[in-house]
């Protein structure tokens, strides 16, 4: 027995895994999916395109014409959105009617990009004109020469007036003006003051410019262009200007010289003319003028035209200008939609407005068209 228990003893029991459990396979690794793709990167537009249209937005047509003008001119860098910088211009200078301009820019885009040109298609007829507003204001356009047939278009004015908070006039259009334009002027402005409405002003400093060569210090004439130009210099905030041409006043007229009275600061939506956005045809939905003061109500249709469709066009091709505070709305709007699955796409854009959409993000929510340049 004692021999038997050192056979036993003698076994060899610690083979390596002789009492460990059974052998199991590691589990393979999980391969990971792969990561999706990533999003396209938007190039951002260049600077000078960039600060155009938005100056543009905010009713400063001049000031936008500068930029770009300086920008091709100077040769600064526009990357990839050259003939778009280009196409900005021209509808600019559609805008302000400068037919001369926009011919001599034709040949000049057409040797350097060997590409036909935009064609020159007038934005309005008629030398002024005043439009409806959908937001409580109205726009005023005057063009031309500021002159005693400017009081058809101030007879509209006062119309439009009777329901509207806020007139806003551009005047970046005109190309001269005459003592009679200015008297009808100021007596519209006063009858709209006692009215107890607010008349804002688009580019005055350009009207400004025009006036201030006209009038002459110790010359006892044009006093309305006096006074009609101290209060473009109000309405630019341009206090330093009006002291001295106050100055100016009251030596040739030998009165005491008016005061300045400091306007409340503007932001864009508060400076921006109105006119009616949209057309109300669950159908389709179109974009149309100057939209301006919109609110949230103006685009009530076009999430009813979504309600039952996931795919919708925006007929933007009569679109003249939109400014930031409409442009807010639309754009709450249309996030909405495209949260909810929607595919949305604004159509026939012009290149100035459709630049100003995209530097405000439009371009993740909705496919951006703009007209061919």
């Amino acid at each position: 027995m004692a021999e038997d228990d050192d056979d036993l003893m003698s076994l060899d029991f610690t083979v390596p895994g002789a009492f460990d459990a059974p052998h199991e396979e590691p589990p393979a690794p999980e391969i990971a999916a792969p990561p999706p793709p990533p999003a396209p990167v938007r190039a951002l537009l260049p600077a000078a395109l960039a600060e155009a249209a938005t100056m543009y937005a905010a009713g400063h047509e001049l000031d936008a014409m500068r930029r770009l003008e300086t920008a091709i001119k100077s040769g600064e860098d526009l990357g990839d959105a050259a003939v778009r910088a280009w196409g900005c211009l021209f509808d600019l200078l559609q805008v302000l009617e400068r037919r001369p301009a926009f011919d001599a820019l034709a040949l000049t885009f057409a040797r350097r990009f060997e590409k036909s040109p935009p064609t020159w298609s007038a934005v309005v007829d008629g030398p002024h004109t005043a439009s409806e507003s959908s937001g409580g204001r109205a726009h005023v356009s005057l063009s031309g020469v500021l002159n005693a047939g400017v009081g058809e278009v101030l007879k509209q004015t006062m119309k439009l007036a009777a329901t509207s908070t806020v007139v806003r006039m551009d005047v970046a259009k005109l190309t001269d003006a005459d003592n009679n334009g200015a008297t009808l002027l100021m007596r519209g402005m006063a009858a709209l003051k006692r009215a107890k409405k607010e008349l804002v002003f688009g580019s005055p400093e350009h009207l400004a410019q025009i006036l201030a060569a006209k009038v002459v210090p110790g010359e006892r004439s044009n006093e309305a262009m006096w006074l009609l130009l101290l209060e473009l210099y109000q309405q630019a905030f341009r206090q330093d200007a009006f002291e001295e041409a106050a100055v100016n006043y009251a030596v040739t007229f030998e009165v005491s010289p008016p005061s300045w009275e400091a306007l409340p600061a503007r932001g864009a939506e508060a400076v921006a003319p109105t006119s009616s956005p949209a057309a109300s045809k669950v159908e389709e939905f179109v974009l149309r003028g100057q939209l301006m003061g919109a609110a949230a109500a103006d685009f009530t249709p076009l999430e009813a035209a979504l309600a039952s469709r996931d795919e919708f066009d925006i007929d933007a091709h009569n679109l003249v200008r939109i400014d930031a505070g409409s442009a807010k709305q639309l754009l709450d709007v249309l996030t909405r939609l495209h949260a909810a699955g929607k595919k949305l796409r604004i159509l026939g854009l012009s290149t100035l407005v459709a630049a100003y959409l995209e530097t405000l993000g439009f371009a993740d929510v909705a496919e951006l068209r703009a007209r061919a340049i």
